[in-house]
C-alpha cells in the first residue's frame, strides 16, 4: 500500500534531535511527517509509566545540555516545558560516611570542598574558570555544521589556550583531574562526568572531553549547573512534539521503518512494517548512523568502503538503569535518620572513586561484571508530585561502564542477578531500603539496544573521543548531515555535536535540508581561524585571577553569600549577558 500523501520530509524516530528536525522544517513552512516505532515520543528522553501510577525518566534524567537556542525558538515554554532546578544539584557520599554537596550557589559548594580540602576549594574556583574558557570556545561551534578538527584547534589557539584543548580534549580524566585537585573525594566526584556511556576508565586518553562535553551545558543561562524537567525528561519531548504540530506536523507512533525506498541512488521515501509505503522528496534518520546507513537502507545502497568504515565505528560503552518504587527514603550513611533533606533532592552519588572506576573498567574490558559499583541516583518525586502516588517515591539508579557482550553469558541472563548486586551496594549507603523496595524495572545495556534503538547501547550514537567528533562524526563522509545516498540525511547523536540531551544536532540537520529543498546555499562552520574575543566580564576575571592577589580576592568574592548575584553574573553564558 503507498501512502497517497508526498511529503517535504519525513523524519524517522520521536527521539528529540528528530522532533527538532521536525519542529524547524514545519516552521519552515515544509510539509512533514515523523515516523516513531514506540508508542511515546522521545526516544532515551522521555517518562514513562514504567509501574501503575507511577512515572520515570526511563533513560536521560537530568536537563542541562539541551541549548537555550532551541527551546526559544521551537518556542517549548510555550508548549509545555518546565524545567526546575533543586537547591544542591549533587551529593556524592563516600563509604566512610562523609559526603560532598555540589549547590546551586558557588559559596555554598567552596564551603563544601573547604571540609575536605582547603587548596581544593580555591582550585575548583581556577578550574571553574577553565573550563567556562573551554566552554566559550567550544559553544560557537555546536549550532553549525561540523568545522574540521583543525579549526576547533585553531579557535583554541587563537585564543591563547593550546594547554586547555590538550586538557580537555586529549588528556585522561584522570590527569586532568590531577592537574588540578589532591584529595580522593574530591577527583572521585568529577570523574562520574568522564565516565558517562565510555568503553575505558579514569587513565583512558580521551575521556577529559567526555568530561569537557557536559562541561558547556547550562540551566537558564548557568554555566556548569543542570536541574530537573517536570514530569520528567519527557517533559521536553512532549512539548517539541507540541511545537511541531502547532506548525503543521504530523506524528505517527506505532509505525516502525522497515526500510528506506531508494529509487536510481536518491531516497524517495518509507516503507514501514505493516508494509505501507510513504513517499517524500527528502529522509532524515534519527537512528545512529549504523542502524541509519546499515540496516535501514536496501542492500547495495552504501559503498563497500563506506560500510567497512561504518562497521568500525565505535559504539562501545554503555550504562544500566534501575528504576524502584519505594514506601520509604533512603537514610544515606552519614546523615540524621528519619530526617528529609536536600540529599534526597539532589542527584545522589554513591562510591565515587578513581580506584572504582579503574576497576569497572578493568571488568568492562574483560566482559565482566564488576565487584562493585559506582551508583548514580535521583529521586524525583521528592520535588515533583506528579510522579508517584502519596506516600511512595520513584528512585532510579544508574551504572556506568557496562559490557554491552558479556563473556559466557547475556543480559537477559544476568539481569536480575545483576540488579540484586546493585541493590546490595545500594544497602551499604542505605541500609533502610532492604525491604521497602515495592517494585523495579531493570533496562540493561541490551534493553537500550533492543526497545531504545540504541546500537550496543551506547546513549551517545558512538564513542565522544577525539577520532569521532567534529567533522569525523560520524565519518567524513557523512559530516555534513548528508548521506551518500541523495535525499537522505542524518539528524541523531551520532553527528555533530554529539550525545546527550543538547538538540544542536537535530537544529544543524534541519538547517542542511530546508536549504536544499530550497536550493539555496547550506550553512557552513561557525568559523575559520581566530575566534570572538572574550567580553570585558571575562576578560577582566582572567585579569584578575592572573596574579595571587587577584585570586585571593576572587576565592573572598565567590565564598560570600552577599555577593551572590555578582558571582552567578560571572557565570551566565555569553548568549544571555
Amino acid at each position: 500500500m503507498t501512502h497517497p500523501t508526498t511529503y517535504d520530509a519525513i523524519v524517522i524516530g520521536a527521539g528529540h534531535n528528530g522532533l527538532i528536525t521536525a519542529g524547524y522544517l514545519a516552521r519552515a513552512g515544509k510539509k512533514v511527517l515523523v515516523v516513531e516505532a514506540r508508542d511515546v515520543v522521545g526516544g532515551a528522553c522521555t517518562s514513562e509509566e514504567l509501574i501503575p501510577g507511577a512515572t520515570w525518566s526511563s533513560c536521560a534524567f537530568i536537563a542541562s545540555l539541551l541549548r537555550p537556542e532551541i527551546i526559544a525558538d521551537l518556542e517549548l515554554e510555550r508548549y509545555g516545558l518546565e524545567m526546575y532546578q533543586t537547591e544542591a544539584n549533587e551529593v556524592s557520599i563516600f563509604p566512610d560516611g562523609s559526603h560532598l554537596f555540589v549547590w546551586k550557589d558557588m559559596d555554598k559548594t567552596l564551603r563544601e570542598i573547604e571540609k575536605f580540602s582547603k587548596r581544593d576549594a580555591a582550585a575548583f574556583l581556577d578550574f571553574g574558570l577553565r573550563v567556562k574558557k573551554f566552554a566559550s570556545i567550544l559553544t560557537p561551534f555546536l549550532l553549525s555544521p561540523a568545522p574540521s578538527r583543525s579549526q576547533v584547534l585553531a579557535a583554541f589557539e587563537a585564543a591563547g589556550a593550546e594547554d586547555l584543548f590538550n586538557e580537555m580534549v586529549l588528556l585522561s580524566t584522570k590527569d586532568l583531574l590531577d592537574r588540578y585537585f589532591e584529595n580522593e573525594h574530591i577527583k572521585g566526584l568529577f570523574t562520574f562526568f568522564g565516565m558517562i556511556s565510555v568503553w575505558g576508565g579514569p587513565s583512558t586518553p580521551g575521556t577529559g572531553y567526555v568530561y569537557g562535553h557536559h562541561s558547556v551545558g547550562e540551566f537558564k543561562g548557568t554555566l556548569g549547573q543542570w536541574g530537573f524537567v517536570k514530569g520528567g525528561m519527557g517533559g521536553i519531548t512532549q512539548a517539541m512534539a507540541r511545537s511541531a504540530e502547532a506548525y503543521g506536523a504530523e506524528i505517527r507512533l506505532n509505525s516502525p521503518v522497515q526500510q528506506v525506498v531508494v529509487e536510481r541512488g536518491q531516497a524517495s521515501g518509507v516503507k514501514l512494517a505493516n508494509g505501507e509505503i510513504i513517499s517524500a522528496r527528502t529522509v532524515i534518520s534519527n537512528a545512529d548512523p549504523q542502524r541509519s546507513m546499515l540496516q535501514l537502507l536496501p542492500a547495495g545502497a552504501v559503498d563497500a568502503k563506506l560500510v567497512a568504515k561504518l562497521e568500525d565505528y565505535d559504539a562501545r560503552g554503555s550504562m544500566a538503569r534501575i528504576h524502584l518504587l519505594i514506601d520509604e527514603l533512603p537514610d544515606y550513611i552519614g546523615f540524621p535518620a528519619g530526617e528529609f533533606g536536600p540529599q534526597h533532592q539532589a542527584q545522589a552519588i554513591m562510591g565515587a572513586s578513581i580506584e572504582n572506576f579503574e576497576r569497572a573498567w578493568e571488568a568492562e574490558r574483560r566482559g565482566e561484571i564488576p565487584d562493585d559499583f559506582v551508583i548514580e541516583a535521583v529521586i524525583q518525586s521528592t520535588h515533583d508530585d506528579t510522579l508517584a502516588p502519596k506516600g511512595k517515591h520513584t528512585m532510579t539508579l544508574g551504572v556506568q561502564q557496562l559490557p554491552f557482550e558479556l563473556a559466557g553469558t547475556d543480559w537477559d541472563t544476568i539481569r536480575d542477578e545483576w540488579a540484586d548486586r546493585v541493590l546490595e551496594v545500594l544497602f551499604r549507603y542505605a541500609p533502610n531500603l532492604r525491604g521497602h523496595i515495592l517494585d523495579r524495572v531493570i533496562i540493561t545495556p541490551k534493553d537500550l539496544e533492543r526497545d531504545y534503538g540504541l546500537t550496543g547501547g551506547n546513549i551517545f550514537h558512538g564513542a565522544m573521543f577525539f577520532d569521532q567528533l567534529f567533522n569525523n562524526r560520524p565519518t567524513p563522509e557523512l559530516a555534513d548531515y548528508r548521506t551518500t545516498v541523495g535525499n537522505y540525511y542524518l539528524c541523531g547523536s551520532g553527528t555533530h555535536p554529539g550525545g546527550g540531551v543538547m538538540g544542536a544536532n537535530g537544529h544543524n540537520a534541519a538547517q542542511v535540508v530546508i536549504a536544499d529543498l530550497n536550493g539555496t546555499a547550506a550553512p557552513t562552520a561557525a568559523r575559520v581561524g581566530p575566534g570572538p574575543k572574550a567580553g570585558v566580564v571575562d576578560r577582566a576575571m582572567e585579569t584578575v585571577m592572573s596574579t595571587k592577589g587577584g585570586k585571593k580576592l576572587g576565592y573572598t568574592v565567590a565564598t560570600s553569600p552577599a555577593l551572590r548575584k555578582v558571582v552567578k553574573f560571572a557565570a551566565r553564558s555569553k548568549s544571555t549577558r
